[in-house]
């Protein structure tokens, strides 16, 4: 069952409840209504990128394409120049919701297409029903195949991964705060559970430790997922989080620092939850579990095995390549040849390595596949490489990260030029991050005689 479809069941069963809050408060029914007259505007099949920083307005958008069934192209709103040109050129949408924010910032670029205007056409209409296999949300992070491209997914299969998180968190009436991007698997996957459960979501435009706070107390809130950058600004602000009864971090490493601060600040644990974008969630550690640094257990339908270099499954406490079947897993690649190296007989193989103890728990041991995490957001040396070597003095270039502690890994590059000649480095920095987002920009570029 879509998102849409989720939505119009509570829209039927209880109308008058809470769904979303912030500047105002809308219920289900007036969310439902609004979405619903977006919707009419928008026909069956388009292409639609849904390009905002998270507000109220920007999830009606989203909700109103899967309602519509339109292919919703999910772009992070820090999304810049060439990554954003590369989406836009690649996925040819119909139009394009942006805001004031993202429009004004990137108008070179946006004023080629067709942008969302508050349209004339008004009707209640019903959730378009999607095939099984039917494509209704791209993303463009492909973390296994590590670089940029189309990762296409299910609409139903999306809401499929919901449903399964749902049920493995075993918690009800929820209330909750959406503090990373819509446009990310987290954000879309706290939606999800928001929906799944006839929930209320508070829409945080940008995240803010103090006004968190305030917010989860004000409504009384009992469940938060977010990225562990959150948990360790929390921890620096005063005030209590009684309210809360489970803690999820996930996309980032979670390290005992944070871990322990925020029982002590707050006297609440915090557990994880482990996914990825061709994925989406696929572990969730149980409360019982959580005096350990786990990823958890895989959800309700989802298998695993973890497999070596040699082909063989690893032992109790092996290290392994951790592959997954679940009936929510992507449909596949825009790039068939590449969707053909990550999946064998139905499994698809994480590039992520782990580990397990006879709980059955997984423990995060390191990666395979060439992708850095970076404040809670992958990052692709590929494409990075690439933008170097369209250097004119480039040769050749390798990025890769560098310890950053809680924020992960941060992308530097090595760098074999033609010419060496004085503030060369600095040069070749802005000449990469003057064309991406501010999470992607390399720290540092030494400059060698050659690769090894």
């Amino acid at each position: 069952m879509s998102f849409a479809n989720l939505l119009y069941e509570w829209y039927k069963k209880k109308p008058s409840a809470t769904f979303l809050l912030g500047d105002t408060n809308l219920n289900y029914e007036d969310a439902t209504r609004e979405i619903s007259s977006i919707a009419s505007n928008i026909s069956q099949g388009e292409t639609i990128v849904h390009f905002e920083f998270n507000s109220i307005k920007s999830v009606l958008h989203y909700l109103a394409a899967f309602w519509a069934g339109a292919k919703i192209v999910s772009v992070d709103p820090l999304t810049s120049a060439e990554d954003l040109k590369f989406i836009l050129e690649d996925s040819q949408p119909d139009r394009i919701f942006a805001d004031d924010e993202t429009y004004s910032r990137e108008k070179n670029i946006l004023k080629e297409y067709r942008i969302w205007k508050d349209e004339t056409k008004n009707e209640f209409i019903k959730p378009y029903d999607y095939m099984e296999n039917e494509v209704g949300l791209i993303y463009y992070y492909a973390g296994i195949a590590g670089r940029t491209m189309q990762v296409l997914h299910s609409a139903n299969r999306v809401g499929l991964n919901s449903a399964s998180l749902y049920s493995a968190i075993n918690l009800h009436n929820i209330s909750t705060i959406l503090t990373v991007p819509l446009a990310h698997v987290l954000g879309n996957s706290v939606l999800g559970i928001v929906l799944e459960d006839g929930g209320s979501l508070y829409v945080m435009k940008k995240f803010d430790a103090k006004q968190t706070i305030d917010i989860i107390n004000k409504y009384s809130m009992n469940f938060l997922a977010t990225v562990p950058m959150v948990y360790d600004a929390l921890i620096k602000e005063n005030g209590k989080l009684d309210s809360l009864e489970l803690c999820i971090s996930t996309a980032a490493p979670l390290f005992p620092s944070t871990i322990n601060g925020f029982k002590e600040k707050f006297g609440k644990d915090i557990v994880q939850q482990y996914g990825f974008t061709e994925g989406l969630v696929i572990t969730f550690q149980p409360k019982e579990f959580s005096k350990v640094i786990s990823i958890g257990k895989p959800l309700p339908n989802a298998e695993i095995k973890v497999v070596k270099d040699d082909g063989k499954e690893a032992k109790l406490g092996e290290t392994g390549e951790l592959w997954v079947k679940a009936p929510w897993l992507m449909l596949g690649y825009k790039d068939i040849e590449e969707t053909a190296k990550v999946f064998n007989e139905g499994w698809l193989k994480t590039g992520d390595l782990v580990s397990y103890d006879s709980n059955g728990l997984l423990y995060f041991r390191g990666i395979k596949k060439r992708m850095l995490k970076y404040k809670g957001y992958p990052i692709f040396p590929r494409d990075l490489e690439e933008i170097l070597k369209s250097n004119s003095n480039v040769i050749d270039a390798l990025v890769f990260g560098e310890d950053s502690g809680n924020l992960g890994s941060q992308p530097v590059a090595k760098v074999v030029v033609k010419n060496r000649k004085p503030n060369l480095e600095e040069e070749l920095l802005n000449y990469v991050n003057s064309k991406v987002a501010f999470y992607k920009r390399l720290k540092k570029i030494y400059i060698v005689d050659k690769i090894e």
